[in-house]
């Protein structure tokens, strides 16, 4: 925990289907249970939130058909936010853990675009980048069972396996930006508190 009442903040990427969500709820609980003051954010609903206070889209559907710089504004707007909420939450606990849940990159129709640009991870400016994984089967089967979103553009092993290292690939672009470390945690079938457990290990040596 921090002594200087500035806040730890860690990024976490990974592919729909690696079990993120998942493997980053364990982990919080698990610190939470041992008294670290923990916080997260999804980016994209704090995004989602912004928009709709300023009345530009009433969903998250909407927003890929803004204009990009709006997108963009909006993108800078959402970290600063992130990163002011995290810096006051830290001062009145005397140090926080800020957890931000969001993609390092995109897969659109246009190409794959970078989700942590420079003028979202300057102002975040994260300690660490950590990329959640999985086996590309595991991922491909978790897709599949998932009935809640259509996920077929994922359903493919070697397709996988490039999004896989492009995720890496954008993940260290981004955090060579702001000299952030990166971590890499796989995540087996079965034995996500594997994972959570490595997490909770980067958190505590940052």
């Amino acid at each position: 925990m921090s002594v200087d009442g500035e806040p730890k903040i860690f990024v976490v990427v990974g592919l729909p289907g690696v079990g993120k969500s998942t493997v980053l709820n364990m982990a919080i609980n698990r610190l939470r249970e041992e008294g670290y003051s923990v916080e997260l954010i999804n980016f994209g609903d704090f995004m989602l939130k912004l928009l709709v206070s300023k009345g530009l889209v009433r969903s998250r559907d909407e927003i890929r058909k803004l204009p990009l710089r709006v997108q963009q504004e909006v993108q800078a707007k959402a970290a600063e936010g992130i990163r002011e909420y995290f810096s006051r939450r830290a001062m009145s606990s005397r140090g926080l853990i800020g957890f931000v849940d969001t993609h390092a990159m995109v897969k659109t129709p246009t190409g794959v675009w970078p989700g942590l640009p420079e003028h979202v991870i300057r102002r975040l400016r994260p300690h660490t980048i950590i990329i959640v994984e999985s086996s590309p089967e595991d991922i491909v089967s978790r897709q599949l069972r998932d009935l809640t979103r259509a996920r077929r553009d994922y359903a493919n092993v070697e397709l996988v396996k490039e999004l896989l290292m492009l995720n890496r690939v954008f993940s260290v672009a981004s955090a060579v930006l702001v000299g952030a470390s990166i971590a890499v945690v796989f995540n087996v079938e079965g034995r996500p508190e594997m994972a959570a457990e490595e997490i909770v290990n980067i958190v505590k040596h940052v």
